[in-house]
């Protein structure tokens, strides 16, 4: 018996459905492909043919079965599939010509209009393929264009994460650009949750949402079941992209540990994430687990071989193991398979600083900064090369190009206020040291504690040396076992000592010799330690009797009869004879002249001062 075409269509397309929905794409698309044919080209199984041919990446035969059928130019959907196909084959100005439908217009209301029109009315096509149009912009590198097409798919339609997450990986917009395009989108009652999430997992720092806080309340090491809630964003904080981001907000602020162990709470519930892998990479070199970083590598390397994030990682293991050549190995590597991974980029350049190859680590920076434009790491990376080159008028300007695009994180001003120290304007690197201090996290860890040594420095260059004694002890209550505090602080009451306080020199002596207890080759505390020991002698010896000069010289018979007493001979009459200047005879103290120790007080600057440190972020 020989099945009807009714019947037999309706087969195929029964099939094509259950095989498409179960993962069986080969299968769906031998369906589908019978069902259009049964049919007779119908819209309907043109594009369930065409979406299965693209889902199976056969996308120049997905667009021949679309020209075919002349649904490419008659439909939206198949003027967007078209789009699909051509983006897929890299055949990108083909795809925005698709997607335009001739020339794009100049004005936003008139684009709006335009892509409302194209898309036959439906904000949810018109955001699609605007989303697209902004990938193709982006594999062009017409960034401006990508941003504004981003841009008008959001505001299409808000629910269009495509276009949100477009714009986060790729860094197309700077934090405030960003915190007002989420302000700006319009949602109604029911979608309303969508700003937060949002605001939430962008790159911005400043974040007004409860869905921002970082550990959820009563949540502990395992599993947990949240309470039943009739509020949207009471139920969304325990999502794994909310946790992801709340994560990535303790790694900006220097809590390490804390992110680490809210990510592995996520990576036990969702083991496949792999959104949150690079964070949880640059927590594990932060923290130092180099044999975490080793088990992680080689378990990606057996599951993914083929993704970024798997090269990315080994990259990290070489880092933390101080092994740079490998680690810029497979940096590189990992930026050739997704040149949009900006993660290991910045670790790229990173790998060649910590060498001290300046070159090819702002080729590294300056390629992240042309691909990346909204991320401030980069630049800020180009600046602190510049600095440490002695090149300070360039490392001004990257600085305060940083300072536009993110101006709250805490090592860009201090970066910027060694800067300022460095050119002699200890006033403005107080104030941005300060200004660092305050955004840096609560209690102020390790990391922070060279932020504060530079602040205390700063300070005692501006003659406030009662709060440079103070932020020196601050900071050894940090890093108790620091040779380089120790001295600066001893240098610190040698100067007080000379302005207004002599009894300070007693201090100076006892942490010059807790310095040289630590580090005993120190050569800048060895010196200052004798002068301070000869002014301390100056104070504490007694000074001689004064006496008067005996100007009758005596005769020739009565000098050879005298016999000299350590260097000063006494005359019968009771006179001093050629009396012999004795180093410890001077009333006042040598150290207040033109003396090695004014000198050396550059040298101090070199030895103590700064301690100019990289961030590996970002990736952040």
């Amino acid at each position: 018996m020989v099945s009807s075409v009714d019947d037999a269509l309706v087969q195929a397309r029964e099939a094509a459905e259950l095989y498409a929905s179960n993962g069986s794409v080969a299968s769906a698309v031998f369906h589908a492909d019978k069902a259009r044919t049964l049919s007779d080209g119908d819209a309907r199984d043109v594009f369930a043919l065409t979406e299965l041919l693209v889902r199976d990446g056969q996308h120049a035969r997905a667009l021949g079965v679309l020209r075919a059928s002349g649904l490419d130019l008659k439909l939206a959907r198949g003027r967007l599939l078209a789009a699909r196909c051509l983006h897929g084959m890299r055949s990108h100005e083909e795809a925005v010509r698709a997607l335009d439908g001739g020339a794009e217009e100049n004005s936003d209301d008139d684009a709006r209009a335009r892509y409302l029109a194209l898309a036959d009315g439906s904000p949810t096509d018109a955001a699609a393929m605007c989303a697209l149009r902004g990938k193709a912009h982006e594999a062009m590198e017409s960034r401006s264009k990508a941003v504004r097409a981003y841009e008008m798919a959001l505001r299409f339609d808000p629910m269009c994460f495509e276009a949100f997450e477009a714009l986060l990986a790729t860094h197309l917009v700077n934090e405030h650009e960003e915190r007002e395009l989420v302000a700006s989108l319009e949602t109604n009652k029911a979608n309303t949750w969508i700003k937060d999430v949002y605001a939430v997992m962008g790159n911005s720092r400043e974040v007004h949402s409860e869905l921002a806080r970082g550990h959820v309340e009563g949540e502990e090491d395992g599993a947990t079941t949240p309470e039943p809630s009739t509020s949207a964003l009471d139920v969304l904080r325990y999502n794994g992209d909310v946790r992801v981001a709340c994560a990535r907000r303790m790694y900006q602020r220097g809590e390490f540990t804390a992110c680490h162990s809210e990510l592995r709470r996520q990576f036990e519930r969702e083991p496949s994430r792999l959104n949150g892998l690079p964070l949880y990479l640059a927590t594990l070199v932060e923290l130092g687990k180099k044999n975490d970083l080793y088990l992680l590598s080689h378990s990606l390397v057996a599951e993914y071989p083929k993704k970024a994030v798997t090269w990315f990682a080994i990259g990290c293991y070489y880092m933390v193991t101080r092994q740079f050549d490998s680690a810029r190995k497979y940096f590189s590597k990992a930026t050739s398979i997704d040149p949009s991974f900006v993660q290991a980029w910045i670790g790229y350049g990173h790998a060649f600083a910590a060498q001290d190859e300046s070159d090819q680590a702002m080729a590294a920076y300056r390629t992240a900064t042309r691909l990346f434009s909204g991320t401030h790491i980069p630049v800020m990376s180009l600046g602190m090369e510049y600095q440490r080159t002695n090149n300070l008028s360039l490392a001004f300007q990257f600085f305060r190009k940083a300072f536009e695009m993110c101006d709250s994180d805490p090592l860009l001003f201090n970066e910027y206020g060694v800067l300022r120290y460095r050119q002699g304007n200890y006033e403005e690197a107080v104030e941005n040291f300060e200004r660092a201090l305050d955004l840096a996290p609560k209690p102020v860890g390790s990391r922070w504690e060279s932020l504060i040594v530079n602040l205390a420095q700063a300070f005692r260059k501006i003659g406030r040396y009662d709060e440079a004694i103070a932020t020196f002890q601050s900071a050894l209550l940090i890093s108790p076992r620091n040779a380089s505090t120790y001295a600066a602080l001893a240098f610190t009451y040698q100067m007080k000592s000379r302005c207004s306080e002599p009894v300070s020199l007693g201090l100076a002596i006892e942490y010059y010799h807790k310095a040289l207890s630590l580090r005993a080759d120190d050569a800048f505390s060895q010196h200052h330690l004798e002068l301070a020991l000869i002014d301390q002698s100056a104070i504490t010896i007694p000074r001689h009797q004064q006496v008067e000069w005996d100007t009758m010289f005596p005769k020739v018979e009565d000098i050879n009869a005298v016999t000299p007493t350590f260097g000063i001979a006494s005359s019968p009459q009771g006179g001093i004879l050629f009396p012999t200047p004795s180093p410890h005879s001077f009333q006042g103290t040598p150290t207040f002249g033109q003396t090695p120790f004014s000198a050396r007080v550059d040298r101090m600057d070199e030895s103590v001062d700064m301690d100019q440190s990289v961030d590996m972020d970002e990736s952040e």
